[in-house]
């Protein structure tokens, strides 16, 4: 064998896998050219998630934990709830205060306000507005969207679930519900616990497009009133809350809510 002979298959491989090689190239050179002329090509859900945590800064400090009592001071209820003006006026689920005998309000950074009385209230949408006496106003209020959600939308949804303030869970909204003698509800992929009711369901404008509400437990279907519904709530007369009974001496408002913690197991 002389060296010319030894110098062939080297050649030869060389020449075999030179043409993949250049395909490849191609392939991978068109591929970079396409992402870079493509108009917002992987832009809008990239931008969408690296301004969340912003978006969520802005709108936590509407968001307030809600607390129900009985007579004998002892915490029976437990959800969230939002500031819609400035005035203060608290929007909840019907169910999170009906029965108590007074309530109260969590703030963000910590303070404690008593809920003094219920202004509107719709029963089939489970929705109540309630008067919170804040010396300043709210720290911030949420602006409630007109539009009609539709299917796809991205959400977040911002509560107390299980008593664990300022959870934020993110999904879509699944579908829209129609639930017999009770209107529109919207069906939403964000999990929620019990202690999320009342609280705001939110677009990636900040608007309210829901309120959390109720739950298939285990299935992680969950549903919301639509947002629009807040929008038809009339305003009447201040009344004390469902489960107070007028001229009922009641215990003063507690320095502290002591917000019953969830029961964890580590497996």
């Amino acid at each position: 064998m002389n060296k010319e002979d030894c110098q062939k298959p080297q050649s030869t491989n060389l020449v075999t896998f030179r043409g993949p090689l250049v395909k490849l190239r191609s392939a991978a050179a068109m591929a970079i050219a396409l992402i870079l002329i493509a108009p917002g090509f992987g832009r809008v859900s990239a931008s969408a998630q690296e301004n969340l945590p912003q978006l969520i800064k802005k709108v936590l400090p509407a968001v307030a934990t809600v607390v129900g009592f009985n007579a004998k001071g002892k915490v029976v209820r437990l959800g969230s709830g939002f500031f819609v003006d400035p005035q203060g006026h608290l929007i909840t689920n019907l169910h999170v205060i009906k029965g108590v005998a007074r309530a109260a309000v969590k703030l963000n950074r910590g303070q404690i306000f008593p809920v003094t009385e219920m202004v509107a209230e719709d029963a089939k949408a489970d929705l109540v507005k309630l008067v919170v006496p804040l010396p300043h106003g709210p720290p911030h209020y949420l602006k409630i969207s007109t539009a009609r959600p539709e299917a796809g939308e991205h959400i977040v949804v911002l509560g107390s679930p299980l008593g664990l303030e300022h959870t934020v869970t993110e999904g879509l909204v699944s579908a829209i519900r129609l639930i017999r003698n009770r209107g529109e509800f919207l069906q939403i992929s964000a999990p929620i616990s019990p202690g999320s009711s009342g609280g705001p369901v939110l677009n990636m404008k900040g608007q309210v497009i829901g309120i959390a509400t109720f739950q298939v437990r285990g299935q992680n279907i969950n549903f919301a009133v639509p947002g629009y519904r807040v929008l038809t709530l009339r305003d009447g007369p201040p009344r004390p809350l469902p489960g107070h009974t007028p001229g009922a001496k009641l215990l003063p408002t507690r320095p502290g809510v002591n917000i019953p913690r969830p029961r964890m197991q580590v497996q």
